[in-house]
Order: structure tokens, then sequence, then C-alpha cells
């Protein structure tokens, strides 16, 4: 029995001692372990799920270890992340990133965040961004939310914006009813809002462009596309502009059954650029359904 709990013993300082000290990236970057690289992510249509130009996945990282060890790296939700282009927005980082490097590693990673600034442009592959200090309060309250739930689509950015940008309640909207009160219900309790105001939902339409709420210099067109169809399909949905340029894709290639289906969108003006857009169906890689989004004048 001794013997056993010796060999026991043993293990354990064993485990302890190979145990790996975890660094946050900003203590890392401080102490000359690791060159890291960060930019706006280059377009990523194998992505399954909802991002766009600036939320989800949607900035990169080049990491590099500089030293003969195994480094274990923590990128924590909250910290921001400044563009060297004052006219582009300081992201959040939305979701905590692990990396792990071995001696002289290089690896390159995605990291999820979302735009603070609402009225500044998105990062762009050429937009290079530096780490800097973490956010205090209610947005760094939202950001524990947006990881643990593992919210990162438009109704969250819609959440960080409330804060930010001061956005009304309902500018948070999703077809994800659960989703959608769970982000109202935060943001309804920090910011002193009636709770009763969580469940007012913006009316959706079928004409391709209604406006349907105005912030200061923001406009929000909101809709849906209905479609159906007899057999199973692989359905894209995403959204293009006027250059055919693909900005957002909300179903990525997903298989769906035969039936009826709605999709509500919304799109604000700040995000048009001023030029028309288009909101397409692909079915079995062909174009199904198309709805205009024409910005008011």
């Amino acid at each position: 029995m001794k013997t056993i709990f010796t060999l026991l013993l043993v293990n354990t300082i064993l485990l302890n001692a190979e145990a790996e000290t975890v660094f946050k990236l900003s203590e890392a970057i401080d102490k000359k372990l690791v060159r890291v690289n960060m930019s706006g992510a280059r377009s990523d249509t194998s992505f399954k799920g909802e991002y766009s130009s600036h939320y989800g996945p949607c900035i990169a990282m080049e990491v590099s270890s500089a030293v003969n060890e195994n480094l274990n790296i923590q990128l924590e939700y909250g910290y921001k992340l400044v563009p060297d282009d004052s006219t582009l927005q300081t992201m959040i980082v939305t979701q905590t990133l692990i990396v792990k490097l071995s001696p002289k590693q290089k690896k390159n990673y995605r990291i999820y965040a979302m735009c603070s600034e609402a009225h500044d442009g998105g990062p762009s592959p050429d937009a290079k961004f530096v780490l800097r200090h973490r956010a205090t309060g209610n947005l760094l309250g939202v950001t524990e939310l947006l990881n643990r739930k593992k919210y990162q689509g438009d109704a969250a950015q819609n959440a960080v914006w409330c804060f930010t940008n001061n956005y009304e309640l309902n500018s948070i909207y999703s077809t994800d009813t659960i989703m959608m009160y769970t982000l109202r219900r935060f943001v309804a309790k920090a910011k002193g809002i009636d709770l009763k105001k969580i469940y007012e939902t913006p009316e959706a339409t079928n004409s391709y462009v209604e406006p349907v709420r105005t912030f200061t210099t923001r406009t929000v067109y909101s809709g849906s596309l209905s479609y159906s169809f007899s057999r199973t399909s692989k359905i894209m949905i995403a959204l293009f502009d006027e250059d055919n340029h693909m900005k957002k894709v909300y179903v990525n290639n997903e298989t769906q059954r035969e039936g009826e289906y709605t999709y509500n969108y919304q799109i604000g003006s700040d995000e048009m650029n001023d030029k028309k857009h288009y909101l397409r169906m692909f079915r079995d890689g062909r174009l199904a359904e198309e709805i205009s989004i024409i910005p008011s004048q």
C-alpha cells in the first residue's frame, strides 16, 4: 500500500513539474516570447456560420515563437485591437483564443472580434492592428456573454454597439429569439431600460427596402427572403454589393430538407457605402432568389 502511495505521489510531482505556464498574449508580447502580426482577414467561403467583414472571425493573426520552448498563450475576450488607420474601427475580441506553439514555431489564426465604433470603416486585409488594453465595465461584460454563449452574429454586434454607440435596444434582432432576448435582457439590465422593451420587435417586410428605424447617421433596412422547394438541396444565402463583392454569408452551403423557409435580414446604411446591395439565395450552386436593397437618398 505504501509503495502505491509513493508511486502516486511521484507521478503527481512529475505532472506538476511538466505543467506549462499559460501566458496572456499581452504578456507574451511584452516578454518578447512571440512576434505577432494582425490584419483584417480575407473572406473565407469555407467558414460555416454567420460572419462579415466586421464581426465573426474577421481578424487574421500570425504569431511566431521567439524561444526554444513550448508556449501556451491565451488571448482573452474583451481585449481591444487598434488599427493603424484612424478611419477604421477599433475591434474588440469576442471569443477567447488558445495558442499553442512549439519552439520557434509560426502559426496563423483567425480571431473572433467585433467593431466598437459603428461609424468608422471595417477591417480590411490591408489594415494592420495592434493589441491594446482590455475593456472594462459593461463592454467587458457583454463580450463575456458573447464568449460564453458563442453569440457571434449581427445581433451580437448590435449589442456591442448598444454600449459603444448608444444603439437602441430593438436594433438587436435575430430569428433566434433565445439569443435575441438574452442579448436584449443583458443590455436592458446594464443600461437601466424597462425590461418590457426587450419584447419590442421591428416589423419585417417583404419589400426590398423598408427603413425600420433611424439612428444619428444610420438607417437599418430589414425584410425577409422566403423560398420553398420539394427536394433536399444545398443552400447558400449571402449579401453582395453592386460590384458583386460578397459582404456577408448567412447560410453557407447548408443542406436543407424540402419545405418552406423564411430568412429575416437586416443591413445598416453604414455598411452599404451608398451602394445597391443584393441578398441572394443559391440552390445547389445556382442563383434561385434575389432581393435588391437600395439605399435611400
